[in-house]
C-alpha cells in the first residue's frame, strides 16, 4: 500500500509542476499563492510530501482546473512501473571481436535475459540508425540499451552518439560508452553528448565481468528503462 501511495504522490507532484510550468510560474509564485515556502512546493512537486485532498483542491482552484485532471493517466503510468521487464535487447557497437566475446561471456550468467546484437564498425552503425525509419523498422529489434565503443576504425563513437541523440526513436535509449583507455577528456565528452554512462574495459576478466554486472543490474533492475 505504501508503494501505491508513494507512486500517487510522485504522480500528483509531477502534475502540479506541469501546471506551474505551463503557466510559466516560478516556484516563488505558487508558494505565495498557497501561502507556503518554496521548499514546501519543491517537496510536493518531487512527491516527497503527500498532497492532501484540501491542498489539491486549493491548487486546482489556483490553476482553474478540475481535480480529476490531476489523476488523468495515473493508472496507465503506474501499470508500466509494475510490469517489470525480464528480457532486454542490447545493441553493441564494437569492432574488436575479442571484446565482443568477453562482453557476451561476462553477461551469459546475468540473472535477466540479455540478447546482444552487434554492429562491427562505425559506418555500419551510422547506416543502421540512418536507415531505421520512424516506425523503428530495422535489422534488429529496437534496443533497450546501447553499448558504444569510443574508438572505432575511421571514426570515434562520439560521432555515432551525436547521431543517435538526433533521432527521435533512439535518443531516449541509454547509451553506455566503452573504452580500454580512460581519459578525463573522453569522460567529459561522453557526458556532454548525453551518454548515460561510461565503462572502462578492465584487463582482468573478473573485474571486467563485475563492471558489466553492476552496470546491467542498475539498468535492468534499479531503474525503469524508457522502452
Amino acid at each position: 500500500m505504501s508503494l501505491e501511495i508513494n507512486n500517487l504522490d510522485k504522480f500528483l507532484g509531477k502534475k502540479v509542476r506541469n501546471f506551474r510550468v505551463k503557466m510559466r510560474w516560478p516556484l516563488k509564485k505558487l508558494a505565495s499563492e498557497l501561502n507556503i515556502s518554496i521548499q514546501q512546493v519543491q517537496r510536493y512537486e518531487q512527491g516527497i510530501n503527500k498532497i492532501s485532498a484540501s491542498l489539491l483542491y486549493e491548487i486546482a482552484k489556483i490553476f482553474n482546473a478540475q481535480i480529476t485532471c490531476f489523476f488523468e493517466g495515473f493508472e496507465a503510468e503506474n501499470s508500466v512501473v509494475e510490469e517489470k521487464k525480464t528480457h532486454f535487447n542490447v545493441l553493441l557497437v564494437e569492432d574488436n571481436l575479442q571484446d565482443e566475446f568477453l562482453i557476451r561471456k561476462a553477461l551469459e550468467d546475468f540473472p535477466e535475459q540479455i540478447t546482444i546484437y552487434t554492429i562491427h564498425s562505425g559506418q555500419q552503425a551510422l547506416e543502421y540508425f540512418r536507415d531505421s525509419n520512424e516506425e523503428g523498422k530495422s535489422q534488429f529489434p529496437k534496443p533497450d540499451l546501447i553499448l558504444l565503443d569510443i574508438y572505432l576504425p575511421g571514426m570515434k563513437g562520439f560521432d555515432i552518439l551525436k547521431d543517435i541523440k538526433k533521432r527521435p526513436i533512439y535518443r531516449d535509449i541509454p547509451v553506455i560508452m566503452l573504452t580500454s583507455n580512460v581519459s578525463s577528456e573522453d569522460v567529459l565528452s561522453s557526458y556532454h553528448l548525453q551518454a548515460s554512462g561510461f565503462i572502462r574495459k578492465s584487463f582482468s576478466f573478473e573485474e571486467f565481468k563485475d563492471q558489466f554486472h553492476k552496470a546491467f543490474t542498475y539498468w535492468t533492475k534499479t531503474v525503469t528503462l524508457p522502452s
